[in-house]
């Protein structure tokens, strides 16, 4: 088998491999009971564009236009493989791919929203820096390949909360308003296409009402009544899905949560977790030979050292208890930069067990730091 465009991606059981013009597919071997799905797509390389909403009518004189969202086409190069690096206790990944699954199917299957009732929104809650934004940008991006033969177009809308709150009275529930007219009416252009709409800190947009200090309807009562109505309007629409994020459960609004299909706690990754994200790291430092295994007059690497290795990350990953993944993934950079201080130079190549050493102390002092803040 030839493929004669390029560049293509074939994707087996969440294994990405590339393939080049006129590269030729290995050899699979197949058996009476083999079963297996090909999904083929191109990941696009186009910048993201901002899709901005007009000054609204009552406002001051120097209103500017507002960028709302961010518009990202699927299934984009930025994304590619971000799905299987992301690592998470249990079942996480494989519950919010199957519920994005299911909710789109019923609605193209017009199930009655009076009997069945489902609002296409999912909300990922827990501590900052365990994932939960980039879950969902890696589900929309799995969600594109998966289901390019129902929606052969998709695209990322990344709502700007910030933007949408004016300094005019009155003006923020308007601006929701008109964004959620905008995002109905790229629905309804192009019924063909899969929207998927990250709200990111979603206590920004839906701030809770009932911890208004005034009777009197405030802006922010006012934004999270428009945000509630375009979330309602958006239920007709079979092609969108929503994904919200939130820290501060506590602090978004209970009719917000009361709409959300599915509610998934993310929480600091567990030991295996922080093992495979240790793991994973180290294995990437070696590809590019910015770590290296033995010294180069060794003769090999035996079974005895790499089980010496297996138990070194395990001692880290144990040692590691209470950082964040998107602190694990910073440590590497870390302890390079605290090698390259100790010698005063930039080193090209530094043996496993030295980067060891200074990882280990690189986790000491992040432990350390976070101990002093909470006291702070």
């Amino acid at each position: 088998m030839t493929f004669q465009q390029a560049p293509l991606q074939l994707c087996y059981g969440g294994d990405y491999t590339i393939y080049s013009e006129g590269t030729t597919v290995p050899s699979i071997l197949l058996t009476e009971t083999t079963s297996f799905e090909v999904y083929t797509f191109l990941l696009s390389t186009e910048e993201p564009s901002i899709e901005e909403l007009e000054p609204s009518e009552g406002g001051g004189s120097d209103q500017e236009w507002t960028a709302a969202c961010e518009n990202l086409t699927l299934p984009h190069v930025s994304l590619h493989t971000s799905w299987e690096s992301l690592l998470f206790e249990g079942s996480i990944k494989q519950q919010l791919f199957y519920y994005a699954i299911s909710a789109l199917h019923f609605a193209d299957k017009q199930v009655s929203g009076h009997l069945v009732h489902w609002n296409r929104l999912l909300l990922l809650w827990g501590p900052p820096g365990t994932g939960k934004t980039s879950l969902c940008r890696a589900l929309a991006q799995k969600l594109a390949i998966r289901m390019n033969r129902r929606f052969p177009r998709a695209c990322l809308l990344e709502i700007h909360s910030h933007s949408l709150f004016s300094k005019w009275f009155s003006t923020s529930g308007k601006l929701i308003r008109k964004l959620f007219d905008l995002i109905q009416e790229m629905l309804q252009e192009d019924p063909e296409r899969l929207v998927c709409v990250l709200m990111d800190e979603i206590e920004s947009l839906a701030a809770s009402r009932s911890a208004a200090s005034s009777s009197e309807p405030t802006d922010a009562m006012r934004a999270v009544n428009s945000l509630l109505t375009g979330l309602d309007r958006l239920r007709h629409c079979p092609n969108v899905l929503l994904l919200a994020t939130t820290n501060l459960t506590q602090s978004v609004d209970t009719a917000f949560l009361d709409r959300a299909d599915v509610k998934v706690y993310i929480g600091p990754p567990s030991l295996e977790a922080r093992c495979a994200m240790l793991h994973s790291s180290l294995n990437e430092l070696l590809r590019v030979k910015i770590v290296r295994m033995t010294e180069e007059t060794d003769p090999d690497v035996n079974t005895m050292t790499n089980s010496m290795y297996q138990q070194r990350v395990l001692s880290l990953a144990l040692l590691a208890d209470g950082l964040s993944g998107r602190s694990l993934r910073r440590l590497p950079l870390q302890a390079h930069a605290h090698v390259a201080s100790s010698s005063s130079t930039v080193v090209d190549s530094i043996l496993m067990d030295v980067f060891m050493n200074a990882l280990e102390q690189t986790i000491r002092m992040e432990l350390q730091s976070l101990k002093m803040m909470s006291k702070g």
